[in-house]
């Protein structure tokens, strides 16, 4: 896949988003791709006449205001009472918006995580002060936008989102815990820049920058592609819980733990204060490609991601308990049809149907008849006239078709 910013900023991907300020490209509309301007985007009634979905809505001042859901109101409705609405999730009303994400999360080198959004504002209306979490891209599609923004000068990589005026994220203190301002005014006595935005202007944001735009002059449609990359931490977090959570140890309860009796407190305090020191030193032997590809097999078991992106080979997998196959012969194609029922049996169940070579029907009954985790090599080594690749290929496709599951970390027994 080609790199879709060059044509829009002059820049990469990879370093339009390693700038740590806003960067902001002006020229004609008609180098946006057809998406965003055609269809369902030519205009804001067009939008509005084919946006199925949620919607949320902002009215405020640059120093204080609200953005709430609503539901079971036309967008037209509410532009009309002076609001500004936002459409959260645009897949759908563009389809063919997803090949462009695509393109971008590859040439960031990054699995699923983009979404595409759209923001319609009424003259008068738009967003408060406030920073978002994800780095971000914008495209004004429609009239006029004044943009105001300043860099955030509290905190870097701040992985909440914030407004001085609103509630507090419960992880709010973790990035903002050497300072934060109190108000919007503190936060607008910095050296804010304004920007107006007219069809053609785009640019990049990072996460964490201050911006608002509020009390637009004139309506106005615009774009937003959010990349909500996972973080290190999330990547070492996802990593642990698949590893330690292979230890009986680390599943047990801590009793006693939070108990106002001395002894089981401290005990509850020092098994786990045992189970840590194990852990650090048992993190130096991990290789930090199997937290990459944790993530990616988590995502995709939980429905986060439609693929295992990166092509990921795993070392051991699970037959799962509900999944089961049913085998015919196809002549015309000289090989077996194998569909793959999964899911609970209480209600349909998805079905999966793939053509397979005859050969390998052994390697399916091989694992059918398993009922604990294997690795590929058991399965190489019980069936030594099958190539490996040809089996990890085979796993691979099987994965998908949920009959088996990956293993998402290293064995915490070996060795």
């Amino acid at each position: 896949m080609n790199d879709p910013l060059p044509p829009i900023f002059g820049l990469a991907a990879p370093q339009l988003f390693a700038s740590p300020e806003l960067f902001i490209q002006h020229g004609a509309l008609e180098r946006f791709p057809a998406f965003m301007r055609e269809g369902a985007m030519s205009n804001i009634d067009s939008l509005c006449r084919a946006y199925t979905g949620n919607l949320d809505i902002a009215k405020g001042s640059v120093a204080d205001g609200i953005q709430t859901s609503v539901s079971g109101v036309h967008p037209t409705a509410l532009l009309k009472l002076g609001l500004t609405v936002f459409f959260p999730e645009l897949r759908r009303t563009l389809p063919k918006s997803s090949e462009w994400l695509r393109a971008l999360e590859a040439s960031l080198g990054l699995p699923e995580c983009a979404s595409i959004m759209a923001f319609a504002n009424a003259a008068g209306s738009g967003l408060s002060l406030h920073h978002d979490r994800y780095d971000q891209l914008f495209f004004q599609i429609r009239g006029q936008k004044r943009f105001q923004y300043a860099p955030n000068g509290y905190v870097q990589n701040p992985d909440v989102q914030f407004a001085p005026y609103g509630p507090a994220h419960p992880d709010f203190a973790r990035s903002y815990r050497n300072g934060f301002p109190l108000t919007s005014e503190e936060v607008l006595q910095k050296p804010f820049q304004s920007v107006d935005l007219l069809p053609g202007s785009a640019f990049f944001m990072p996460a964490g920058t201050w911006h608002t735009t509020a009390e637009q002059p004139t309506d106005s449609l615009s774009l937003v592609v959010a990349v909500r990359a996972p973080s290190h931490l999330d990547l070492l977090h996802t990593l642990l819980s698949h590893y330690a959570g292979q230890s009986p140890a680390w599943r047990a309860r801590p009793y006693g733990g939070w108990g106002t009796e001395p002894v089981a407190a401290l005990s509850a305090e020092a098994e786990l204060a045992r189970l840590m020191s194990d852990l650090g030193e048992r993190m130096k032997q991990l290789p930090a490609a199997d937290a990459f590809k944790a993530w990616t097999g988590h995502s995709f078991a939980t429905g986060v991601y439609s693929e295992y992106w990166g092509k990921p080979r795993f070392e051991r997998f699970i037959r799962l308990p509900n999944s089961s196959v049913e085998f015919a012969d196809v002549e015309a194609l000289g090989k077996l049809r194998c569909t793959v029922l999964s899911g609970p049996r209480n209600r349909p169940r998805a079905q999966t149907t793939l053509a397979i070579e005859r050969e390998a029907r052994p390697v399916l009954d091989w694992i059918l008849a398993s009922q604990a985790a294997f690795t590929v090599g058991a399965l190489c080594e019980a069936l030594p006239d099958y190539e490996r690749d040809d089996v990890e290929a085979l796993l691979d496709w099987l994965s998908r078709a949920a009959l088996i599951r990956p293993l998402l970390a290293p064995e915490w027994d070996a060795g």
